[in-house]
């Protein structure tokens, strides 16, 4: 009976223990998935150390973010956004090969010679990178404090009209609202910032607002 009771005992604790790991392993999980996940931002990246290697300024601001992109780790939210991007764009393709009378593999193959598999695997890479890009460009931006003025808005403004062909403002701002042309010019002022504080080649002069 004594042993009996004490393989009943043995039995009982190893059954707490199993059930403690199991509980503490979904308490993790469970903060992970609900705490960790949803941020776009885990880690960012240090961005005192940034280098590019070329002379051209558009190339050397791709080389500086795709860097700081690869040096930050993201939470589950990004992974969110860019699957909404994702389905945007590729809703948007599909409105355009139905207003071509086209079928969607159709539209592919005549207009970016690919097969519809390949260009979703394409749009969803390109979403998920450019999700990612805006994130740590914000987060840069909330950091060192980098905003926006209305004035900087409007200088901008009148140089992103011209750059795309536009006379007309309220024309432009129907095309791209303004918000969102906000969050742009924030992100393009941050990457100045980083220009000007990374190494390598020099660069063209940036115009100043």
């Amino acid at each position: 009976m004594k042993k009996e009771n004490e393989r009943k005992s043995k039995a009982g604790l190893v059954f707490i223990i199993v059930f403690a790991i199991a509980f503490i392993g979904l308490l993790g999980y469970a903060i992970y998935e609900y705490i960790v996940s949803e941020k776009s931002i885990v880690r960012l990246g240090n961005y005192m150390t940034l280098s590019y290697t070329t002379t051209d300024r558009d190339q050397a601001a791709t080389e500086i973010t795709d860097l700081l992109v690869k040096r930050s780790i993201f939470g589950g939210q990004v992974q969110k956004e860019a699957d909404s991007r994702y389905k945007s764009a590729i809703e948007k393709y599909q409105g355009d090969a139905e207003n071509l009378s086209m079928t969607f593999e159709q539209y592919l193959n005549t207009f970016f010679g690919t097969t519809e598999d390949a260009f979703r695997e394409s749009v969803k890479k390109a979403a998920l990178q450019v999700i990612k890009e805006e994130a740590v460009l914000d987060a840069v931006a909330d950091r060192e404090g980098i905003e926006l003025t209305d004035t900087r808005y409007q200088f901008m403004l009148a140089d992103y009209m011209e750059a795309d062909g536009y006379t007309d403002i309220d024309k432009y701002l129907e095309d791209y609202p303004e918000q969102q042309l906000r969050a742009i010019m924030r992100r393009n002022l941050t990457i100045d910032w980083l220009l000007e504080r990374a190494t390598g080649p020099e660069l063209p002069e940036k115009k100043s607002y």
